[in-house]
């Protein structure tokens, strides 16, 4: 395993949340810092995403979140909600941690890794999310996260997308996603990264899968 992109309190926590029978049952890790610590070790990424396929009980998550309070030394927590994301800002004297648990009802494709007796989101189901994130509303590092995954196992986008269609069941239109495609070299919200990366290298990779599919477009 490379080297951590977490911070000592973010490990704590998480090995105190997945530490509840109930966080352990129903959530999962995902997102960038999963992405990140658990398998490409690329970027930094600081929010803490828990995803589950149930609706989230947000007065029951701030029940145990007072139990580790102690055990963490956290302040104070401020919740907000915006749809179906429950947002809890943990304060600390120093700094503030941000975690999120989502009602995310799509079923996995693969079955959660047990890493550290905390339950991670596959990599194909992450590369999954990231080519459903990509086709609909892309940033950077949507982009560089994926880009690397594919470099890395190989994958091909375009089974990829499939896949996406039927977990998120949906359709996008080929020339919608070969507009975002484009988007790759727009887009400027670059992520901290760990790992060198020329940003020609991801870019110009998106731009010829965009030819690609444009060419199958108009065969």
């Amino acid at each position: 395993m490379g080297k951590t992109i977490l911070t000592k309190r973010q490990q704590q926590l998480l090995t105190l949340l997945f530490a509840d029978s109930y966080i352990k049952e129903h959530f999962y890790l995902t997102g960038g810092t999963a992405l990140s610590e658990y398998y490409l070790h690329h970027r930094l990424s600081e929010d803490l995403d828990l995803f589950s396929s149930e609706e989230v009980d947000p007065k029951g998550v701030e029940i145990i979140l007072k139990k580790i309070k102690k055990k963490i030394n956290f302040k104070k927590i401020v919740y907000q909600n915006h749809f179906n994301r429950n947002l809890f800002f943990l304060h600390f004297n120093d700094e503030i941690l941000k975690t999120e648990f989502t009602y995310y009802p799509f079923e996995q494709i693969e079955k959660p890794n047990n890493m550290e007796n905390i339950k991670i989101d596959s990599l194909f189901d992450i590369a999954v999310n990231k080519a459903d994130t990509i086709i609909t509303n892309p940033r950077s590092r949507d982009f560089i996260d994926l880009y690397l995954i594919i470099n890395l196992k190989k994958w091909q986008f375009n089974k990829l997308i499939k896949d996406a269609r039927i977990k998120f069941d949906k359709y996008v239109d080929p020339l919608q996603i070969t507009e975002q495609l484009l988007q790759a070299t727009k887009v400027k919200d670059y992520p901290r990264m760990i790992v060198p990366l020329e940003n020609k290298k991801w870019q110009n990779f998106w731009l010829n899968e965009a030819r690609k599919l444009k060419d199958q477009i108009f065969k």
